[in-house]
């Protein structure tokens, strides 16, 4: 993403959270970013293609994020499991996500439905493969039902809590009463066999999902371009992680582990330089491939 179009970002999330997404013009936009009518539309066909931007963004980093948590950590232990749903819930405070969430409310704009519609279902999709992780295969058909519950419970809660006192409660201590909540119906559900969200409801859900594929081919172009940039005045290390990353890629081999190693070095060796921004979008691309291959999807 370049410098512009995270600046028409910035200013459009400001702005939905200000003045409310429905009463937000793209001239407000246009104003606040200081950028001309053409280079908006250089970027954003509508208003509407903000939102989604800034969404993909969030949901992106909270991918990334969750992704680097779980990293040589047993996928069924259940601490790590309540750090990666706690997540979410920081991410969104961070950048506002509920507020622009709620200035939404009687929006009857298709694409923006449809929108929302996807956002909601990928997180819960995200949370019900976790759950067969931690729980095994015996709870897949009920899955999708115990991560809606999930949701729906922690969402709840920290809404009454900070009602109630003013302040934020803890996502991590919240999501951890809700998850012995979750014991107990696992187990009630495995007896008695019943199911809302039956696993027909949930493939008519997930046929409305397009997930973006990142491919090796992507990758290695994206670094490329990237690469190109450097010069001598970049740090020596960066440069080198760069290609250790692009030959990895272009090997046979395609070592999850060795990737996973040269990326944090990668990240790391460009902390606090202009090359930043472009480095942690590199990573979200390179967690989301990491995720697919390991998930195999």
């Amino acid at each position: 993403m370049n410098k512009r179009k995270r600046q028409i970002i910035h200013a459009a999330r400001q702005l939905f959270i200000d003045k409310g997404f429905n009463d937000t013009s793209i001239m407000d936009i246009i104003s606040a970013a200081h950028i001309s009518k053409g280079t908006f539309y250089n970027h954003f066909a509508s208003k509407n293609e903000c939102l989604i931007a800034i969404l993909e963004e969030t949901r992106e980093e909270a991918l990334s994020q969750r992704y680097e948590i779980a990293i040589n950590e047993d996928r069924s232990n259940i601490d790590i499991l309540i750090k990666q749903i706690a997540l979410i819930a920081y991410v969104n405070r961070k950048r506002n996500v509920v507020q622009i969430f709620e200035s939404l409310a009687g929006n009857a704009d298709k694409e923006l439905k449809a929108l929302l519609e996807k956002h909601i279902i990928l997180e819960i999709s995200w949370l019900a493969n976790r759950l067969v992780d931690v729980y095994g295969e015996k709870i897949r058909d009920i899955s999708f039902e115990c991560a809606v519950h999930i949701i729906g419970m922690m969402q709840q809660s920290l809404r009454i809590i900070a009602m109630a006192t003013k302040q934020f409660g803890s996502p991590e201590e919240v999501i951890k009463v809700v998850m012995n909540h979750i014991d107990a119906i696992i187990e009630r559900q495995l007896i008695k066999k019943e199911i809302i969200i039956t696993p027909e409801i949930v493939q008519s859900l997930q046929l409305k999902v397009d997930l973006r594929i990142v491919s090796k081919e992507m990758l290695v172009n994206q670094l490329e371009g990237f690469k190109e940039k450097l010069t001598e005045n970049d740090p020596e290390s960066g440069i080198e992680y760069t290609d250790y990353l692009i030959k990895e890629l272009q090997s046979n081999n395609d070592s999850l582990y060795i990737l996973e190693a040269i990326l944090q070095a990668f990240i790391k060796s460009f902390k606090s330089t202009t090359h930043e921004h472009e480095v942690h979008e590199i990573s979200i691309a390179f967690w989301r491939y990491l995720h697919m291959k390991k998930e195999n999807l």
